[in-house]
């Protein structure tokens, strides 16, 4: 079972990297993927599970970034890392994620990628601390305990848990000579399905030396594994066995059983490799005393091969007693901190790395942890400043335990260096911090534009109106008859005027949207009506073009709440573009029906179509697809994002399908208030 623990450097340096509002770190506990610490989303973190678990079963990045399809979903940009283990399985994922549909850059990318593979070395080290500490505590047990089945019941289950192999099982020799393995009847696992078929099997087969995963490790006193046993009736796909042995010959065989095809991992491999010499000594000592000796230099064999381990280790391993003397220290502390083995052992730490300010503080929590058993370190990584032996200080991460959780108090510390890491951070910071006042600058443009946008088209507005008037009272022969010139001029003028108001009135409710000026007053509106009028309104265009427009609007009315004249407006720009891009001869039908608490209004037409890879651009401002250029059909690009927001302030969805030469349907979904859908019929 992997610990809890925190991750908020990396959290927050992969929030900065994407500059996302919420990040986090997810790792499996057995077979569950939970949320270890999320950052920026206090609420809703059951939508980051999912795709977290995506990321998991894809072993690798995931990466997503769509707009809203359904009025529930709260996340719309999300970004996972797998993080694997050393068997290069994956534990976890490292993410980042937004409420709204982001663009992450290649830089970016590459670097959360990088702060995933750092993630994996710290969880790495916190598996060779674990693992170290499970090996101390299976080898004492041995050495304390005096029945061979309760060592090998303890080695059985924390082996399971350590590894994270859900089945395990004990063979040992059978008493009458012939040297095959027999079921010790101690199992760890299920007990129902695939994995009790599989203990009945154990349980009742006799295994010849050399034969079957069992054979091959008590005939080579080495750990053995197969990845692919391929047995799914039983819940098996792979397995490994290694051996408890001594100078005798094979105490036991513990094998372990997976559903999937993995192999155990190296840090395993070593921890069982040590621990089939360690325990089986230690369970022949259990007869022999004569024996006592040769376990006590196997002990000190193995405390030396420790020694060596961390010795090489790349952190600085550092040891107190309990009156906060170095006992141990190794070579990675002698580069970091300056200070040769010889100097520093029986040294008090706080005279010596700790940094002046922080001695009293770092004394007074070892007389507090004797005095109380309480310690605000232990077990937790945290970040503090070391001292050189030259007067330097730099930034360091502390992770200290206690080897032995009773007795005179001991303590182990790794430490890391993370001047480096540090000054990554800054630098990331910094680049922020001037990226945020860029933003400040383009942002303060732009409403300088959108204000300039208005206030131009508030002036042609005016002008165009009187036009437009004057206009009408010309066609009227207010003024006196028109030739049939005349009529025709002024017909001309009349389109082209009423396509700049309308281009005006485009401008002007964007600048609405983008202020927030731009809100629906509802009311109850009963929606053929609506539909009917819109379809009366485009029919004259249809008309001229020879269009067959069709309305199926149903017998029964439907009402839902909505602002009449923003709904109108909506549909009178998807019915006007489909008669637009409609040839002549060509149909239209518009169709309204209710589903449930949601009425869905449909136009399909046997238009132009539109491009596959441009149906994801067509509601972005000013977009026109290359068939409407090409086909010279007049445009702003406007139309549609309009459309678009009414839509969604009225809590409703919109989407488009189409193939260029087999025409567009836009689909328009509006949900009905439960109050006005109890009182229809």
């Amino acid at each position: 079972m992997t610990e809890r623990r925190e991750f908020s450097p990396s959290v927050l340096i992969a929030a900065t990297l994407g500059r996302a509002p919420i990040a986090g770190v997810a790792l499996l506990e057995g077979d569950e993927l939970e949320l270890h610490e999320v950052r920026g989303m206090p609420h809703g973190q059951d939508e980051l599970l999912p795709l977290c678990r995506q990321t998991v079963e894809a072993d690798d990045l995931v990466l997503f970034s769509q707009p809203r399809r359904s009025a529930g979903r709260a996340v719309h940009f999300f970004a996972g890392v797998p993080v694997r283990g050393d068997d290069r399985r994956p534990v976890g994922v490292l993410f980042i994620a937004a409420r709204e549909v982001r663009n992450l850059g290649h830089d970016a990318l590459e670097a959360l990628l990088a702060l995933g593979r750092q993630l994996e070395r710290q969880l790495d080290a916190d598996r060779a601390v674990r693992a170290v500490e499970a090996r101390s505590r299976m080898v004492s047990m041995a050495h304390r305990a005096s029945d061979l089945t309760e060592v090998l019941r303890f080695c059985l289950d924390e082996v399971c848990v350590h590894s994270g192999w859900p089945v395990g099982h004990v063979c040992v020799p059978a008493d009458d000579g012939t040297g095959e393995l027999v079921s010790a009847k101690l199992w760890h696992g299920a007990d129902d399905g695939g994995p009790a078929r599989l203990r009945e099997i154990l349980w009742d087969t006799r295994v010849s030396p050399g034969v079957g995963l069992c054979g091959e490790a008590a005939d080579s006193l080495r750990p053995k594994w197969m990845a692919d046993l391929d047995l799914p009736e039983l819940g098996v796909g792979s397995g490994f066995a290694f051996p408890v042995h001594c100078e005798s010959g094979v105490v036991a065989v513990l094998e372990f059983y997976d559903p999937g095809v993995r192999r155990p991992s190296p840090l395993v491999l070593d921890l069982v490799t040590e621990l089939g010499r360690e325990v089986g000594l230690a369970v022949a000592r259990m007869s022999d005393r004569a024996e006592l000796v040769r376990s006590q230099t196997t002990l000190r064999e193995t405390v030396r091969r420790l020694r060596t381990i961390i010795g090489t280790a790349h952190d600085a391993f550092i040891a107190l007693d309990e009156d906060g003397c170095v006992t141990e220290w190794n070579a990675a502390a002698e580069r970091m901190f300056g200070w040769p083995h010889a100097d520093i052992i029986g040294r008090l730490l706080a005279d010596t790395v700790v940094p002046e300010r922080f001695r009293a503080d770092h004394v007074a929590g070892i007389a507090r942890l004797k005095a109380t058993g309480e310690g605000s370190v232990l077990g937790r990584q945290i970040e503090l400043a070391g001292l050189r032996r030259d007067g330097q200080e730099f930034p360091i991460e502390l992770y200290v335990w206690q080897p032995q959780p009773s007795g005179p108090y001991r303590f182990n510390a790794f430490v890391r260096d993370v001047s480096e890491r540090k000054e990554a951070e800054r630098a990331l910071r910094d680049a922020y911090s001037r990226e945020q006042e860029v933003v400040e600058e383009l942002r303060g443009l732009d409403r300088i534009k959108t204000d300039f946008i208005a206030n131009v088209s508030h002036e042609l507005r005016t002008p165009l109106t009187s036009i437009s008037g004057y206009l009408e009272l010309l066609v009227d022969g207010v003024a006196g008859d028109l030739t049939d010139d005349q009529q025709e001029m002024t017909s001309i003028i009349q389109r082209n005027t009423g396509r700049l108001l309308r281009l005006v009135e485009d401008i002007l409710t964007v600048g609405k949207i983008d202020s927030g000026q731009f809100q629906p007053a509802v009311e109850a509106t009963e929606l053929g009506a609506l539909v009917e009028a819109a379809a009366k309104s485009v029919e004259p265009a249809a008309i001229r073009k020879a269009i067959t427009l069709v309305r199926q609007l149903g017998a029964e009315p439907i009402v839902v709440r909505a602002d009449p004249n923003q709904l109108d407006r909506a549909l009178m720009n998807v019915l006007s573009n489909a008669v637009k891009f409609t040839p002549a001869a060509g149909s239209v039908v518009i169709r309204v029906r209710r589903v449930g608490n949601e009425v869905r209004i449909t136009v399909a037409d046997t238009g132009i179509g539109i491009a596959q890879d441009e149906l994801p651009k067509l509601f972005t401002r000013f977009f026109r697809s290359s068939l409407a250029i090409e086909h010279e059909i007049q445009g702003t690009g406007l139309g549609l994002a309009i459309v678009k927001h009414i839509v969604e302030r009225h809590g409703g969805d919109i989407s488009v399908a189409s193939r260029p030469g087999e025409g567009t349907m836009v689909a328009i979904v509006l949900p009905i208030d439960p109050d006005v859908v109890s009182a229809q019929p």
